[in-house]
């Protein structure tokens, strides 16, 4: 017994030790989640664990500690840059995070006169190793070599398109290959500032075009100077923070949007720049950011109390980028596409949260942040789950799709509710001409947008094989219609015969000439009694029967989603209520202004008149499932074709059986929609005193039955 305690121990501490790493990663004080394409909030793997949490001391600064540190950023040497805003330094740390140098003065160019900085907000190193200062308060650029003396100092920049009374106070900058100075000025609404190299303005790039509305162009016109005053102004974006890729492009995050309004680009899919917090700037000043992710890349989609807030952006390499959210000290991580990979972060004092996190950085695979109230730096490394997404993705930005395609199997076996991962794999089939497996991931996905693309190769494909059956399919579906069609004219135009002695098939066959005779067909119809009501109903089931036929086997263009909830009960009331709330009102009125056609007449025209929407619907349906993007209008026209259609059909059928002229057909048709509405609205009404009827009277009761 107690050698089995010993085994039992033993194998205890093997798994501990198998598992330590894993054990430890779920440790954090956050959780690592995700959203899908209809929005879900889920659960991942954390793609990045806090490694250490340093303090000045154990950065080798001193006792004096951090005060407000701002800015960070790492140089290509993994030198780390920390402007300590408080204290009015620059500190640069070596790779491993200790002091290397502190800069808090330098020399002018006169060799004898000192300098300082006044609550340095923005740094940036360049590929030469130039450091580039936002020396805020001081407003002004200061240019240091890496052993912290001065290269140049640039002053506040002159020109004539700044508006009176503008205050220039950098807090943000960026230098593109060229040496080109992008600067984010504090309350300034006009863009980014773009200096050249010598620091000579050049012009603001990046301003967004305030659209106005309608009800303040109306304001503007009636109000008084003294009024228009007085009154708030729309003004472009304000931006706070900047980082430059490789390229040269700008990447710019802005926290002073109206939050209603960039909600409401949260949950309309926007695409747009219009409401976006983080935009790529080319040198023209363009957003070039990719919005093709399920959201655009805004942070948070489930809202509680505000949106997010972008404070930062930090550029991994292969196009992944991460943002920083204040509002909630959150981390987001998108792809090139603008796809959230992982979010995660929070408030708290716990090693992996946050105070006040005020800016982040990458250093190869570890993440940095500043937090600017606790006045320390938290270094993230990469975990497994986050390897395997970056080799996936720079697998794929090197055409190794091989490579790509396993990495991404690699991360589905951790979590296989990412949707990207899919998304991944058949971006990489996609570039080996795997169109099928393309078509079956992207759908996993719910990446439809791509789907229609893949499944375009896939159908071209298929039809290169089937080139010669095409065209025969083709003539037969003609030929097979020739003779359905001659065969109807032939049944209808059989000769007079009783109501009594046709057969259900022949009435049913007699609303093909309805369709495309309608004056003589409802005439007939009424007067020679050609259908029959047995016929109408048969045409309004067989119209409930379509529209059920449409969601069950429509194709993925229609209701791009294998889940299609079907409501028989919701199916048939959305046929039966419309077209019974007409029959019976059309009839009400119509007797009351001389209509000769009675309840049977009308319902007997109008149910004749829905056969286009059966005839059309069906062959869409089918049309559907072979069908792209490219032919989605034709469906949309034809759609809407069979409704104009029965439409149509009604307002003759209404007009022929009362014995009307179109004039007063018209205005008769009107009325009876209103009627309709009208109708609806007593029976809801009706329905809603039952309802509360029926609950006062189980109220007395209970209360009744509680006191006896």
């Amino acid at each position: 017994m107690v050698r089995n305690k010993w085994i039992l121990f033993f194998a205890a501490i093997l798994m501990l030790g198998c598992f330590g790493v894993d054990s430890a990663s779920a440790m954090v004080p956050y959780k690592t989640y995700f959203y899908d394409y209809e929005g879900n909030y889920y659960v991942s793997p954390d793609a990045y664990v806090p490694s250490r949490v340093l303090n000045a001391k154990d950065m080798g600064i001193g006792q004096e500690g951090l005060n407000q540190p701002l800015d960070l950023f790492v140089d290509e040497n993994n030198l780390v840059y920390l402007a300590d805003s408080g204290r009015n330094r620059i500190l640069v740390l070596d790779e491993r995070y200790q002091l290397k140098r502190e800069i808090r003065e330098f020399v002018l160019e006169d060799g004898v006169t000192k300098d300082s900085f006044n609550g340095p907000t923005g740094i940036f190193v360049t590929a030469e190793g130039l450091l580039y200062v936002a020396d805020s308060k001081n407003a002004r650029i200061v240019v240091l070599r890496q052993d912290g003396t001065l290269a140049r100092v640039l002053e506040a920049p002159a020109s004539e398109v700044f508006p009176a009374g503008f205050i220039y106070e950098p807090s943000a900058l960026g230098v593109d290959p060229s040496g080109r100075i992008y600067v984010i000025s504090k309350s300034t609404n006009m863009g980014v500032i773009a200096l050249n190299a010598d620091g000579g303005f050049e012009g603001f790039v990046g301003a967004e075009k305030v659209v106005p509305k309608v009800t303040d162009l109306f304001w503007k016109l009636i109000t008084t100077k003294e009024q228009k005053s007085r009154t708030a102004k729309n003004v472009p974006t304000e931006y706070n923070n900047i980082a430059i890729d490789e390229l040269g492009f700008a990447y710019v995050t802005s926290s002073a949007l109206d939050a209603r309004n960039q909600l409401n680009a949260i949950r309309s899919r926007d695409k747009t720049s219009l409401h976006a917090p983080i935009k790529r700037l080319n040198n023209l000043g363009i957003d070039i950011l990719k919005r093709n992710g399920a959201y655009p890349p805004a942070g948070d989609i489930q809202i509680t109390n505000d949106v997010s807030r972008f404070i930062d952006v930090a550029l991994a390499g292969n196009g992944i980028y991460s943002t920083l959210d204040s509002t909630q000290n959150k981390i987001f991580t998108y792809d090139e596409e603008g796809n959230l990979l992982y979010a995660f972060g929070g408030y708290g004092s716990q090693k992996g949260v946050f105070q006040s996190a005020s800016a982040l950085a990458y250093q190869d695979a570890n993440l940095l942040v500043l937090d600017k109230d606790a006045g320390n730096l938290t270094v993230f490394r990469r975990t497994e789950y986050g390897d395997h997404i970056a080799a996936a993705i720079h697998a794929r930005k090197n055409r190794k799709y091989d490579e790509s395609i396993a990495a991404w199997h690699k991360v589905l076996e951790q979590n296989p509710s990412l949707e990207m991962a899919y998304s991944g794999v058949a971006q990489s089939n996609m570039r080996k001409e795997e169109y099928a497996e393309a078509m079956k991931n992207y759908k996993l996905a719910n990446d439809w947008e791509h789907y229609f693309k893949a499944f375009s190769e896939y159908r071209k494909e298929v039809a290169g094989k089937l080139i010669l059956l095409i065209p025969a399919i083709a003539v037969a579906i003609l030929w097979l219609l020739a003779r359905f069609f001659k065969y109807v004219k032939k049944v209808n135009g059989g000769g007079w015969r009783k109501s009594g002695e046709r057969t259900l098939w022949e009435e049913l066959l007699y609303a093909f000439h309805v369709m495309l005779h309608p004056f003589d067909g409802f005439w007939d119809l009424k007067h020679e009694k050609r259908g029959s009501v047995r016929a109408a109903v048969v045409i309004v089931a067989a119209v409930m029967a379509a529209d059920i036929f449409k969601k069950l086997a429509g194709g993925y263009i229609l209701y791009p989603t294998d889940w299609r909830v079907l409501d028989l009960f919701d199916t048939v009331l959305s046929v039966l209520i419309p077209f019974g709330l007409w029959c019976c009102v059309n009839w009400g009125l119509t007797t009351l202004m001389d209509g000769e056609g009675s309840l049977k007449d009308i319902f007997t025209a109008s149910a004749y008149s829905l056969m286009p929407i059966v005839m059309i619907s069906v062959p869409v349906t089918i049309f559907s499932n072979f069908a792209s993007t490219q032919e989605q209008p034709f469906i949309t026209f034809f759609g809407t074709l069979s409704f104009g259609w029965s439409l149509g059909l009604i307002f003759i059928g209404v007009l022929v059986t009362n014995d009307y002229h179109p004039f007063k057909n018209l205005y008769t048709s009107v009325i009876s929609l209103v009627g309709m509405g009208f109708v609806a609205f007593l029976t809801v009404l009706f329905i809603n005193i039952l309802q509360n009827m029926n609950a006062f009277i189980m109220t007395i009761f209970n209360e009744i039955t509680f006191r006896l």
